[in-house]
């Protein structure tokens, strides 16, 4: 069966978009962030059939928290639980109901001004979040970690960078990975007292700014590091020094990273160029567990394009089981179905 596309208007710029998980069922209820617009929101909303007719599901909006800035991130601590990260510097953990998904959403936590320079706020440019930890970063050039338990800042690590932080992402609970506008990548030890980093390494030769970090889900030592330029770099973390490959891949900057939760050879990117591709990662590692692979560029890889010619950005995609979700800058939202994973 082909891959099936259906795109629906919904007035807003989308820059997060994530399926909430169901036990037992296909899910037909998902998040969106928006950016760029008066009065930006976090929604909810649900896939449903509007006319009996009819064989195509369509979005229907449940409800609506409304937030003082552009969405930057929005990543699930729990099921039920997200984090979400401003261009105020603020984060929210908000949750909703688990039996009725139009009940509004309910902060559990807000973290103001968590970003900021001097008495200005900044931005906080990305979240991740694991076991219930949430790590920010921002414009100021500043690494927080935060409890989703507990509502404190457990770590705060200051002076970073000389430039602002634009990707973080979880290595293992003590451990997080940065990369900044420059593409200087930096591992911290967030159990240690000093503000030093644990070890560092760049991006590519030239300086470019690392969009977005993905940790391989199998092989935890591989990370991949997607540029505004638009390739990936793939690291050994067991041998950090450099990037052991650097795939030519977009056009444009990388927005955003996903390996399906499923089947870790299948790979998802989306672009500023309005591109959406699937990639398949089975290259990256060979049948054992602990031997990396470098490949050099995609065409050693099977590479197939979901969208392309949008002519305006994707910016964000989630996928979940055979179904992909992505949300753009022409303020519409994509459904894919029939995904092959």
């Amino acid at each position: 069966m082909s891959l099936d596309v259906e795109g629906t208007f919904v007035s807003q710029k989308i820059s997060k978009i994530r399926w909430i998980p169901e036990d037992y069922v296909e899910t037909k209820h998902f998040f969106t962030g928006s950016w760029d617009d008066e009065d930006n929101s976090v929604k909810v909303w649900a896939f449903e059939r509007l006319h009996e007719d009819e064989d195509v599901d369509s979005p229907r909006q449940l409800s609506e928290y409304s937030v003082p800035g552009d969405v930057t991130e929005i990543k699930f601590t729990e099921k039920n639980k997200v984090a979400v990260s401003l261009s105020n510097g603020e984060v929210s953990l908000l949750e909703i109901s688990a039996y009725e998904r139009q009940t509004p959403l309910r902060e559990v936590y807000k973290w103001k001004q968590l970003h900021h320079i001097s008495s200005e706020r900044c931005s906080c440019t990305a979240l991740d979040t694991f076991e219930g930890e949430i790590a920010t970063v921002g414009e100021d050039e500043k690494v927080n970690i935060l409890s989703s338990r507990r509502g404190d800042i457990t770590r705060s690590i200051t002076d970073v960078d000389s430039c602002s932080i634009h990707s973080v992402c979880f290595l293992k609970l003590s451990e997080v990975i940065t990369g900044n506008i420059r593409g200087h990548m930096k591992i911290w030890d967030i159990r240690s007292d000093n503000n030093k980093p644990a070890a560092s390494f760049l991006l590519a030769g030239d300086e470019l700014a690392a969009t977005c970090i993905v940790r391989h889900p199998t092989h935890p030592h591989i990370i991949l590091a997607g540029s505004e330029s638009g390739s990936i770099a793939v690291w050994d973390l067991r041998m950090n020094q450099f990037p052991t490959s650097l795939i030519k891949a977009h056009s444009s900057g990388i927005t955003e990273m996903h390996f399906h939760p499923e089947n870790p050879n299948k790979f998802l990117t989306s672009s500023l160029s309005g591109d959406l591709w699937d990639w398949d990662m089975e290259s990256l590692t060979k049948k054992s567990a602990d031997t990396y692979l470098p490949v050099d560029d995609k065409e050693s890889m099977n590479v197939n394009t979901l969208i392309s010619g949008l002519h305006k950005a994707i910016n964000t995609v989630h996928c979940d089981k055979g179904r992909i979700l992505c949300g753009a800058d022409n303020e519409a939202v994509y459904l894919m179905n029939n995904y092959k994973y």
